[in-house]
């Protein structure tokens, strides 16, 4: 079995932390699907890596885990127009009433050892980790960080590799 498949059923039904990029892609997918290609933040992904993100998602239990940070820069970054802002923002507010919000003082976190390399949303995520949360993200340098540091995290290409939206 491989790391990513054992991380998987380790952290079965016990909630996830999406990376920005990722819940972006979540509420933009939510809100509508053919908006993924078009839309400036998820241009990178398609129709199919939204199914295997809700699948991902369910996988955990439904629950979606995120920090003040992440949360800061979904509102930020999801700045669609028309119906579909409102549409995005009613969504948004359901989703954060709905997650484990975690909160650390950002004076904290700058003096978390990825604050330098990372950034502080990054730090957020790596403190959230040490609750033995898993972190699925696309960004590798932020994966590498984490893995390193010994904590799960999963890169959302590796997820796409399993296979899951034809395997689920």
């Amino acid at each position: 079995m491989l790391v990513s498949e054992q991380l998987l059923v380790h952290h079965r039904g016990r909630g996830v932390l999406l990376d920005t990029n990722l819940l972006v892609l979540l509420m933009v997918g939510r809100v509508n699907p053919n908006r993924i290609p078009n839309f400036k933040r998820t241009q990178n992904f398609d129709l199919e890596d939204l199914q295997t993100l809700e699948l991902l998602v369910a996988w955990c239990g439904g629950k979606l885990v995120a920090t003040p940070h992440i949360l800061s820069q979904v509102s930020d970054l999801t700045d669609l127009t028309g119906t579909e802002l409102e549409r995005v923002r009613k969504l948004f507010r359901s989703t954060v009433q709905d997650l484990d919000e975690f909160r650390d003082p950002a004076l904290q976190l700058v003096d978390n050892r990825s604050y330098s390399r990372l950034g502080l949303a990054d730090a957020s995520i790596e403190s959230v980790c040490a609750r033995k949360i898993l972190v699925v993200t696309t960004d590798l340098d932020l994966y590498i960080a984490l893995t390193s540091s010994g904590y799960d995290a999963l890169n959302f290409n590796h997820v796409r590799a399993l296979g899951w939206r034809s395997r689920r």
